[in-house]
Protein backbone atom coordinates (compact mmCIF):
# COMPACT_ATOMS: atom_id res chain seq x y z
CA UNK A 1 0.00 0.00 0.00
CA UNK A 2 1.38 3.24 -1.20
CA UNK A 3 1.52 6.04 1.74
CA UNK A 4 0.48 9.61 1.00
CA UNK A 5 1.66 12.67 1.63
CA UNK A 6 -0.11 15.55 3.55
CA UNK A 7 -0.03 18.49 2.11
CA UNK A 8 2.00 21.18 4.07
CA UNK A 9 0.14 23.41 5.88
CA UNK A 10 0.44 27.16 5.30
CA UNK A 11 1.06 28.79 8.31
CA UNK A 12 -1.43 31.20 9.52
CA UNK A 13 -0.85 34.61 10.54
CA UNK A 14 -1.24 36.01 14.53
CA UNK A 15 -2.56 38.82 15.01
CA UNK A 16 -3.61 40.22 18.14
CA UNK A 17 -6.39 43.72 19.04
CA UNK A 18 -6.16 45.65 21.90
CA UNK A 19 -8.28 48.47 22.76
CA UNK A 20 -6.54 51.40 24.81
CA UNK A 21 -9.35 53.60 23.67
CA UNK A 22 -12.67 53.33 23.19
CA UNK A 23 -14.15 52.68 19.49
CA UNK A 24 -17.62 52.42 19.71
CA UNK A 25 -19.20 49.34 17.86
CA UNK A 26 -16.20 48.12 15.83
CA UNK A 27 -14.11 44.88 17.39
CA UNK A 28 -10.78 43.62 17.68
CA UNK A 29 -12.19 41.26 14.52
CA UNK A 30 -12.61 44.03 12.38
CA UNK A 31 -8.76 45.20 12.10
CA UNK A 32 -7.84 41.52 12.56
CA UNK A 33 -9.66 40.55 9.25
CA UNK A 34 -8.07 43.51 7.05
CA UNK A 35 -4.70 42.63 8.67
CA UNK A 36 -4.63 39.30 7.57
CA UNK A 37 -6.36 40.18 4.41
CA UNK A 38 -3.22 41.51 3.13
CA UNK A 39 -0.85 39.10 4.80
CA UNK A 40 -2.75 36.93 3.13
CA UNK A 41 -2.50 38.42 -0.36
CA UNK A 42 1.19 39.42 0.01
CA UNK A 43 2.40 35.89 0.90
CA UNK A 44 3.41 36.97 4.33
CA UNK A 45 1.45 34.41 6.58
CA UNK A 46 3.87 33.45 8.76
CA UNK A 47 3.54 36.12 10.84
CA UNK A 48 2.75 37.48 14.51
CA UNK A 49 1.44 41.36 14.37
CA UNK A 50 -0.07 43.29 17.32
CA UNK A 51 -2.30 46.41 16.10
CA UNK A 52 -2.94 48.75 19.36
CA UNK A 53 -5.99 50.93 18.63
CA UNK A 54 -5.31 54.18 20.72
CA UNK A 55 -6.44 58.02 21.33
CA UNK A 56 -4.20 61.04 19.83
CA UNK A 57 -2.71 61.37 23.08
CA UNK A 58 -0.71 58.30 22.84
CA UNK A 59 0.65 58.14 19.41
CA UNK A 60 1.98 61.47 19.68
CA UNK A 61 3.76 60.53 22.30
CA UNK A 62 4.88 57.49 20.19
CA UNK A 63 5.28 59.62 17.16
CA UNK A 64 7.20 62.52 19.09
CA UNK A 65 9.22 59.79 20.79
CA UNK A 66 10.07 57.01 17.79
CA UNK A 67 9.63 59.19 14.98
CA UNK A 68 10.41 62.65 16.11
CA UNK A 69 6.99 63.94 14.38
CA UNK A 70 5.38 66.25 17.07
CA UNK A 71 1.70 66.14 16.32
CA UNK A 72 -0.56 62.65 16.34
CA UNK A 73 -0.70 60.61 12.77
CA UNK A 74 -3.48 57.83 11.67
CA UNK A 75 -0.96 55.15 11.99
CA UNK A 76 2.39 53.79 12.98
CA UNK A 77 3.82 50.83 11.90
CA UNK A 78 6.79 49.30 13.77
CA UNK A 79 8.39 46.32 12.33
CA UNK A 80 10.31 43.94 14.80
CA UNK A 81 11.41 41.05 13.29
CA UNK A 82 11.47 39.94 9.36
CA UNK A 83 11.73 36.36 9.28
CA UNK A 84 9.16 35.60 10.55
CA UNK A 85 7.54 38.56 11.18
CA UNK A 86 6.81 40.31 14.25
CA UNK A 87 5.48 44.00 14.13
CA UNK A 88 3.02 46.11 16.14
CA UNK A 89 0.40 48.71 14.48
CA UNK A 90 -0.80 51.43 16.30
CA UNK A 91 -4.03 53.22 15.09
CA UNK A 92 -5.50 56.71 16.32
CA UNK A 93 -8.83 56.25 16.40
CA UNK A 94 -9.17 59.75 17.40
CA UNK A 95 -7.51 60.84 14.31
CA UNK A 96 -9.63 58.40 12.25
CA UNK A 97 -12.97 59.79 13.03
CA UNK A 98 -11.30 62.90 11.38
CA UNK A 99 -10.49 61.39 8.68
CA UNK A 100 -13.78 59.24 7.87
CA UNK A 101 -15.51 62.79 8.04
CA UNK A 102 -13.34 64.40 5.62
CA UNK A 103 -13.20 61.73 3.72
CA UNK A 104 -17.45 61.22 3.80
CA UNK A 105 -16.58 57.10 4.54
CA UNK A 106 -18.04 55.37 8.02
CA UNK A 107 -15.53 55.24 11.02
CA UNK A 108 -15.37 51.43 9.76
CA UNK A 109 -14.38 51.79 6.49
CA UNK A 110 -11.34 53.73 7.64
CA UNK A 111 -10.25 51.79 10.26
CA UNK A 112 -9.98 49.09 7.41
CA UNK A 113 -8.00 51.17 5.69
CA UNK A 114 -5.49 52.14 8.16
CA UNK A 115 -4.91 48.62 9.44
CA UNK A 116 -4.73 47.98 5.55
CA UNK A 117 -2.21 50.88 5.00
CA UNK A 118 0.01 49.69 7.52
CA UNK A 119 0.14 46.01 6.72
CA UNK A 120 1.29 47.28 3.24
CA UNK A 121 4.31 48.74 5.03
CA UNK A 122 5.00 45.83 7.05
CA UNK A 123 4.89 43.77 3.43
CA UNK A 124 7.50 45.94 2.12
CA UNK A 125 5.51 48.95 0.40
CA UNK A 126 7.05 52.42 0.80
CA UNK A 127 5.24 55.90 0.22
CA UNK A 128 8.20 58.24 0.69
CA UNK A 129 8.22 59.10 -3.29
CA UNK A 130 5.46 60.32 -5.49
CA UNK A 131 5.63 56.92 -7.55
CA UNK A 132 5.70 54.68 -4.70
CA UNK A 133 2.51 56.32 -2.96
CA UNK A 134 0.99 56.32 -6.22
CA UNK A 135 1.61 52.21 -5.97
CA UNK A 136 0.36 51.79 -2.84
CA UNK A 137 -2.84 53.65 -3.07
CA UNK A 138 -3.30 51.21 -5.70
CA UNK A 139 -2.63 48.43 -3.89
CA UNK A 140 -4.40 49.78 -1.14
CA UNK A 141 -7.89 50.33 -3.24
CA UNK A 142 -7.52 46.81 -4.05
CA UNK A 143 -7.87 45.52 -0.64
CA UNK A 144 -10.53 48.01 0.50
CA UNK A 145 -12.28 46.31 -2.21
CA UNK A 146 -11.39 42.99 -1.61
CA UNK A 147 -12.49 43.52 2.13
CA UNK A 148 -16.25 45.29 1.08
CA UNK A 149 -15.48 49.11 0.82
CA UNK A 150 -15.62 51.30 -2.24
CA UNK A 151 -12.76 53.29 -4.44
CA UNK A 152 -12.03 56.50 -2.58
CA UNK A 153 -10.24 59.27 -4.62
CA UNK A 154 -8.68 62.61 -2.89
CA UNK A 155 -6.36 60.79 -0.98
Amino acid sequence: MKMRKKPAMRPTPEIAVTFRARCGNIGGQWFADAIRLVLHGERCEAAFVSCAVVGDEEIHGLNRRFLRHDYPTDIITFPLEEDPLEAELVISIDTARRQAREYAVTLREECARLAIHGTLHLCGFDDGTETQRAVMKEREEWYLRQYGNPDRTGR
